[in-house]
């Protein structure tokens, strides 16, 4: 019988720890403001969208595996992921074109030369390989950090 006392009250404190951890009141994402962004983060912003206004900016409790601390999302529906220092991890263009400046001229070139319009970069993540790139017509290529091509991304 004590036994059974014992693994009771053992069962209802790791319940009751269980239910702490998870507090709702610990949000995972939070809404911040422009004004909080890293320096870096605003002069990508500035340098590269700057006709497109700011619809919301989200900052996460942690980063994610690729260093994503903030999440911007443009008026335009363009997203933009930044670091902790602001660079830029992701950019989703959402079926938009992304300005050739954001795009490594290496990369570019390639792409400009392999697909030719009406096809364009509406994606970039920065990988552990070098950069993933999202073209229009869903295909998504893999370049190395200098820019040389590796392949298809399956």
């Amino acid at each position: 019988m004590k036994k059974l006392t014992w693994l009771a009250a053992v069962l209802m404190t790791g319940s009751a720890l269980t239910f702490t951890a998870c507090d709702k009141d610990d949000p995972i994402e939070t809404a911040t403001s422009y004004a909080e962004l890293p320096q870096a983060g605003k002069a990508i912003l500035e340098s590269y969208f700057g006709s497109n206004a700011v619809a919301s900016v989200t900052r996460k409790n942690l980063p994610d595996t690729d260093g994503t601390l903030y999440e911007v999302r443009l008026t335009s529906g363009i997203e933009i992921d930044l670091d902790k220092d602001g660079n830029w991890t992701d950019i989703d263009g959402n079926n938009q074109k992304l300005p050739d400046a954001l795009i490594p001229a290496p990369i570019l070139d390639y792409v400009t030369k392999q697909y030719p319009a009406p096809l364009f970069i509406e994606g970039i993540d920065k990988e552990p390989y070098g950069y993933q790139i999202d073209l229009s017509n869903d295909l998504d290529l893999k370049f190395t950090t200098e820019g040389a091509f590796i392949g298809l991304d399956d």
